[in-house]
C-alpha cells in the first residue's frame, strides 16, 4: 500500500493553487509551520525566526541565494526562498527519488516567480483555470508516479525473491560441488594409499626375494666351499692310504727279510751242527773246535744281538708306523660316518677311483640341477617383477592422463567461466548504456512535462481521464493504490487509461522506469 499525500495539488510542491476569489489558502502557513516542526531537529543551521535547518536545506537556501544574487539579498527575498524550500522539505520523504530533479525545478520556478515577479496567488479567473488545470495534471503526474514506485517496489520484492531463491539453488550447487569434491578428494586419498601400500607389499616382497637370493647364494658358496673340502679331504685320506699302504708293504719286506735271515740262521745253525759232529770225531781238532765253537757262539750271540736290535727297531718302526695308519683310518672312519657312508676300511685303488669319479658326477649332475633350478626359479622371479613394473607403469601412466583430463576439464571450464563473465559484463554495459539511453528519454519527457504542465486540462481531456482522475482522487482520499497485473496489455488499464500526451509520456517513462 502506498503512502497517503499530505495535500493536494501544487501544495505538494509547497505552494497553494489560486481560488476564484483570488485568497490564497492557508497551507503555505500550515506547510511552514509544519516544516518548522521538523527542522527544529536539525543540527547546522537557524531561520530569521529561529527555526533549526536540516543540511540539505540549508545547501538548497544558500544555493538559491548565490543563484538569484540582489533578488535575494532582501530580508523578504530570503524569507520567500527559506519558504519555499521548507516546504519542499516538508514533501520531500513522500516524494519518489526519481522525481527529485523536477520537484527542484519546480522549486526553483517558484522561488523566481516569487523574487522577480508575478505571484501564484494572483486574483484573476484565467489563473485559477490555469492552476487548477496543471494541479489535474500534476494529480495525475503525482499518481502515476506512487504507481510507478509501487510497481516498482513489488519487482524489488520479486526481484529479492528470486534472488533469494538463485542463491539457495547456487548455494545448493556450491554445496553439492563441495561435497562432490571432497567425495573425489577422498577417493584420490584411498587410491593414494592403496597403492602405496602395493608399493610397499611389493618392496617387502622385493626385500624378500632378494634376501632368499642372498641366502641361496650363501648357501650356494657354503655347499661349494664345503665340496672343496671333501674333495681336498678326499684327496688326503688318499694319499694317508697310499701312504699307509706303502707303510704296511715296507713292514711286510722287513717281515720278509727278517724271515729270511731266520731261515739262513737257521741253515748256518745246521751247517755248524754238522761240521761240529763231524770235527767231533776228531780228537785232536776238539780243541781247535771247542775254540771255533766258542768263536762262533760269540759270534752268533753279536750277529744275534746286531739283529734283535735291527728287528727290535723294525718292530717298533711297524707298530708305529701302524699306529698313524690305525689314527688316520679312525679320522677317515669317523668323516665317513658322519657323510653317512660306510666304505670298507680297505679297498683297490682302482675300485676307490671309480667311486669317487662316480660320486663325483652324481654330485656335478646334481649340482647342475640344482643351479638349473635356481635359475629357472630365478628366472620366474624376474618375470614377475617386470610384470609388476609393468603394472605401476601402466597405472602412473593411467593416473597422469587422468589428471591431464581433470586439468583440462577444469581449463575449459575456467575458460567457460572467462567467457560467461566477459558475456555477463557485456550485458551489464548493455544494460547500463539501456538504462541511460532511458534515462535521458525520461529527462526528456521531464522536459516536455514541465512545458505542459503550464497547459490546462480542457473539458474534453477531463472526460476522457475521468477514471484516471477518480482513481487519483481515491488514492489522495484513502492513500490505497488499485495496483492491477504488472504485465501484458492491463499494463494500458493500470496508468488509468491517460489520453493526453502528457499523460502518456508520464505513464510510459514510469513504466520503463519500473521495469529497470
Amino acid at each position: 500500500m502506498a503512502d497517503r499525500p499530505p495535500s493536494k495539488g501544487l501544495a505538494v510542491l509547497g505552494g497553494a493553487p489560486p481560488t476564484r476569489s483570488g485568497a490564497a489558502t492557508s497551507s503555505g502557513r500550515t506547510a511552514t509551520g509544519a516544516a518548522t516542526g521538523t527542522a527544529k531537529r536539525g543540527q547546522t543551521a537557524r531561520t530569521a525566526g529561529g527555526t533549526a535547518l536540516d543540511p540539505l536545506a540549508q545547501e538548497l537556501i544558500l544555493k538559491y541565494r548565490l543563484k538569484f544574487g540582489e533578488a535575494a539579498a532582501t530580508v523578504a527575498g530570503q524569507e520567500a526562498i527559506t519558504k519555499e524550500v521548507l516546504q519542499y522539505m516538508l514533501v520531500l520523504p513522500t516524494r519518489p527519488a526519481k522525481t527529485r530533479d523536477t520537484d527542484l525545478a519546480h522549486l526553483e520556478d517558484r522561488i523566481r516567480t516569487r523574487l522577480l515577479g508575478g505571484t501564484p496567488s494572483k486574483n484573476s479567473l484565467a489563473a485559477a483555470k490555469r492552476g487548477q488545470g496543471a494541479d489535474e495534471w500534476l494529480q495525475m503526474v503525482e499518481y502515476d508516479q506512487a504507481l510507478g514506485a509501487a510497481r516498482q517496489r513489488q519487482e524489488e520484492v520479486a526481484v529479492r525473491n528470486r534472488q533469494s531463491t538463485l542463491r539457495q539453488q547456487l548455494e545448493a550447487q556450491m554445496e553439492e560441488h563441495e561435497r562432490q569434491r571432497q567425495q573425489e578428494r577422498a577417493q584420490e586419498e584411498a587410491y593414494w594409499r592403496e597403492e602405496q601400500a602395493q608399493l610397499r607389499k611389493a618392496e617387502e616382497e622385493e626385500e624378500a626375494r632378494r634376501r632368499l637370493q642372498a641366502e641361496i647364494m650363501l648357501k650356494l658358496k657354503q655347499e661349494r666351499v664345503q665340496q672343496m673340502q671333501e674333495r681336498v679331504n678326499k684327496r688326503e685320506a688318499a694319499l694317508s692310504r697310499r701312504r699307509a699302504e706303502e707303510a704296511l708293504e715296507a713292514s711286510r719286506t722287513a717281515y720278509d727279510t727278517a724271515e729270511e735271515l731266520r731261515r739262513e740262521e737257521a741253515s748256518r745253525v745246521s751247517a755248524k751242527l754238522a761240521l761240529r759232529e763231524f770235527l767231533s770225531g776228531n780228537e785232536a781238532n776238539r780243541a781247535l773246535k771247542e775254540a771255533e765253537k766258542k768263536r762262533q757262539w760269540e759270534e752268533d750271540a753279536a750277529f744275534q744281538r746286531k739283529w734283535e736290535a735291527i728287528l727290535n727297531k723294525q718292530e717298533a718302526d711297524r707298530r708305529e708306523q701302524l699306529e698313524r695308519i690305525k689314527r688316520v683310518q679312525d679320522r677317515l672312519q669317523e668323516a665317513a660316518d658322519r657323510q653317512g657312508e660306510a666304505r670298507r676300511r680297505w679297498l683297490e685303488t682302482p675300485l676307490v677311483e671309480r667311486y669317487f669319479k662316480q660320486r663325483e658326477d652324481e654330485r656335478a649332475a646334481e649340482e647342475e640341477r640344482r643351479v638349473a633350478r635356481q635359475k629357472e626359479v630365478a628366472k620366474q622371479v624376474t618375470q614377475a617383477v617386470a610384470g609388476q613394473l609393468r603394472e605401476r607403469e601402466a597405472a602412473r601412466m593411467k593416473m597422469k592422463q587422468e589428471e591431464e583430463a581433470y586439468a583440462a576439464s577444469v581449463a575449459a571450464k575456467v575458460r567457460a567461466a572467462e567467457e560467461a563473465e566477459k558475456a555477463r559484463k557485456a550485458a551489464l554495459q548493455e544494460q547500463k548504456l539501456k538504462f541511460r539511453q532511458e534515462i535521458e528519454a525520461q529527462l526528456r519527457d521531464a522536459a516536455m512535462r514541465r512545458r505542459e504542465a503550464a497547459k490546462p486540462m480542457t473539458e474534453t481531456e477531463r472526460r476522457l481521464n475521468a477514471r484516471t482522475l477518480q482513481q487519483v482522487a481515491t488514492w489522495q482520499s484513502t492513500g490505497r493504490l488499485s495496483l492491477p497485473d504488472l504485465t501484458g496489455a492491463s499494463a494500458h488499464a493500470a496508468l488509468g487509461g491517460a489520453t493526453s500526451p502528457t499523460a502518456l509520456s508520464t505513464g510510459g517513462a514510469r513504466a520503463a522506469a519500473a521495469a529497470h
